[in-house]
């Protein structure tokens, strides 16, 4: 399978490091380990117990079942790990998605939304935010939203 570059992460590739200012970065601003650890006691004694390896699969039963624990209906067996967002978007397209299928992906976006659900074979289409606000905007609906299972 050859997935295309995302012009994002070429772009980033050159600047993001060396630019004085970044001003369109998405991820958090950086924090120390110590204060991170400091926020509950005992989690740096216990982060240098912790022996690195290879964890099962779907993630570390641990880690599943603190998530899990998040919600009132999902059980950690029903929890999968992933180590970014890339690997979730690109699990969860070739989990739902088929050659042929008809996907609309709402934009802007990370590219990615639109580049990993093309690697499937879906047909894929992108909408304008705008676009789908103002098409609620005529029926005077507020567009749908997806609660949250807690």
């Amino acid at each position: 399978m050859k997935i295309p570059p995302f012009r994002i992460e070429q772009y980033f590739s050159l600047h993001e490091f060396t630019a004085p200012h970044l001003l369109s970065s998405s991820d958090a601003e950086s924090v120390a380990v110590a204060d991170i650890l400091a926020l509950e006691p005992g989690a740096a004694d216990r982060l240098f117990l912790q022996q690195l390896r290879y964890t099962e699969s779907p993630g570390a039963p641990e880690m599943r079942a603190a998530a899990s624990g998040i919600y009132k209906t999902t059980a950690a067996q029903d929890i999968v790990v992933v180590s970014a967002a890339e690997e979730g978007i690109f699990a969860a397209y070739h989990a739902l998605l088929q050659p042929g299928d008809h996907v609309v992906v709402e934009t802007p976006c990370y590219e990615s939304a639109l580049q990993l659900a093309r690697t499937t074979g879906a047909e894929v289409r992108a909408v304008s935010s705008a676009a789908v606000h103002s098409m609620y905007a005529a029926t005077s609906q507020p567009p749908p939203s997806l609660p949250l299972p807690m």
